[in-house]
């Protein structure tokens, strides 16, 4: 049975075209369900000095933003994990961290991590196992097709899987002024797809350790750098 904690701030002002509410989470125990929806700029889950947790098994983490400048920083430990975040506007923030270091449940095994934001001037990242202790099978999509641009994404992956199916990354990115890097250590299977449309676009892919290792970059478009490092 999953425990969650949740402290929830809102201040609305009546005469701003701005809403601001904080949702903080801390869950501890498995099998919970948790779907939060914020609608406004300038809402957070979490914080980058407080993130929110979730440290349990089998989570399922459904995160819908709309809106500008909102942002989230959410921790996920525990096996059979599934994050969904789905932001629709400009300027937003997105962390989510699986299997780093802390946590009862230590690593995480069968993650899904998706993110969606059809917007621009972006960050997303994500950090999967920086110890690389326990953590297995993580798969990374995400989609910003919006056709905007100037969003900057980064994925770091230090995941033990060895398998071609259970270790991932696809990442489908539209518009000019885009940034990319995709960094991926330990174990084999390091296998990364990027589907970029755009200019003036920089795209990195670093893939190293035990060998095996698939890069697969389509890029559309004029004046755009990209750089391919893979070694054993």
């Amino acid at each position: 049975m999953a425990r969650i904690a949740i402290a929830f701030m809102s201040l609305l002002l009546v005469s701003s075209t701005w809403a601001d509410n904080l949702i903080y989470i801390d869950q501890v125990g498995g099998s919970a369900t948790i779907t939060i929806d914020q609608d406004g700029s300038g809402n957070r889950v979490g914080s980058s000095g407080d993130d929110s947790v979730s440290d349990g098994a089998s989570t399922t983490l459904d995160i819908d933003q709309v809106g500008s400048s909102n942002e989230m920083d959410y921790d996920v430990y525990g096996d059979n994990a599934s994050v969904t975040a789905t932001t629709n506007g400009n300027s937003s923030d997105i962390d989510v961290q699986v299997g780093t270091t802390g946590g009862t449940n230590g690593g995480s095994d069968d993650v899904t991590i998706s993110i969606t934001n059809p917007g621009n001037s972006n960050t997303i990242s994500t950090n999967v196992g920086t110890t690389a202790t326990g953590v297995d099978d993580v798969n990374i999509d995400i989609d910003l097709t919006s056709g905007s641009g100037s969003n900057s994404v980064t994925v770091t992956e230090n995941s033990t899987a060895t398998s071609v199916t259970d270790k991932l990354t696809d990442i489908d990115i539209d518009g000019s002024s885009n940034t990319v890097t995709a960094t991926k250590s330990g174990a084999a299977q390091h296998d990364t797809t990027i589907n970029h449309t755009g200019s003036s676009s920089t795209l990195s892919v670093t893939q190293s350790g035990a060998e095996a290792s698939t890069v697969d970059v389509t890029t559309d478009g004029s004046t755009s750098s990209v750089t391919i490092n893979v070694s054993d």
